[in-house]
């Protein structure tokens, strides 16, 4: 895939006119309940499908019992179950059209070789099939667009709209994030957790970034870079063509960091 055709595609994905939400709960306090809720409740111009086999409905919205049996097209899917079931979920909304998928759900590379195999697994299926995943073992994404206002997240703020696109490999550094950004009245265009990385990684982000209209600034935080080459002829290519001003903190440079950041 070329990066036109990935920055077309991440596009849709921060653009969705529907979403799925794959293990949309009922019980508060709940991942499930938090992101669908946040998505029902913070203006999304949208459709939103809550898809759950064992609930009728979810915050007074009728469930349905699979993504195949949601009756209209889904362009992003959120995936919140079980780590063994993911990619059955995939490849259940690949057959479907789903344009891009979400994957918050944890237990893949960070727990070990069987998780780092079923990561590989996830990736060589979404790569095959030409659509895009952002995650596993992540918050989710939040775009502040008046004419989207999605917030395909589990934390429990909405942030203003603003020019800062913020990216994070750490879904707990994201909470705090949109915390101090709240007490100083701060916005974002574009928030992203990205998690693992096992399809669209932080350079994948920055390229779209890049000519993202409503992004003039770009803050991120990595724990490990996947190209570090490309990733720094993408810098060079937004600091000199772009002007936008980026601020990366990477983590993990001291042997103690490193084993924190593996944990």
């Amino acid at each position: 895939m070329t990066t036109e055709e990935r920055n077309a595609k991440l596009a849709e994905l921060f653009h969705p006119k529907s979403v799925a939400v794959i293990g949309a709960s009922t019980r508060p306090g709940t991942v499930g309940n938090d992101i669908f809720r946040n998505l029902l409740l913070n203006g999304f111009n949208g459709s939103v499908y809550p898809v759950n086999p064992t609930s009728s409905h979810v915050l007074g919205v009728h469930s349905y019992p699979s993504l195949s049996d949601v009756p209209a097209a889904v362009d992003l899917a959120v995936v919140i179950v079980r780590a063994d079931i993911v990619q059955s979920v995939v490849e259940e909304g690949i057959a479907k059209g789903v344009k891009g998928f979400v994957v918050i759900s944890a237990g893949f590379k960070e727990s070990g070789a069987e998780g780092t195999a079923r990561e590989a697994r996830l990736r060589d299926c979404v790569r095959e099939a030409g659509v895009l995943l952002i995650g596993p073992n992540c918050l989710g994404i939040i775009n502040t667009e008046p004419t989207v206002s999605m917030n395909a997240a589990f934390g429990r703020k909405m942030p203003s709209a603003g020019n800062l696109a913020f990216l994070s490999q750490s879904g707990a550094l994201c909470t705090s994030v949109l915390d101090y950004a709240e007490e100083r009245h701060m916005g974002f265009s574009k928030f992203v957790s990205f998690g693992n990385k096992a399809d669209v990684n932080e350079v994948d982000l920055l390229e779209y970034l890049a000519h993202d209209q409503k992004t003039s600034v770009i803050a991120m935080y990595l724990e490990d870079i996947t190209d570090g080459r490309r990733f720094i002829d993408q810098v060079r290519e937004i600091s000199w063509k772009t002007g936008k001003p980026m601020l990366c903190l990477k983590s993990g440079r001291s042997p103690e960091g490193a084993k924190a950041v593996s944990s």
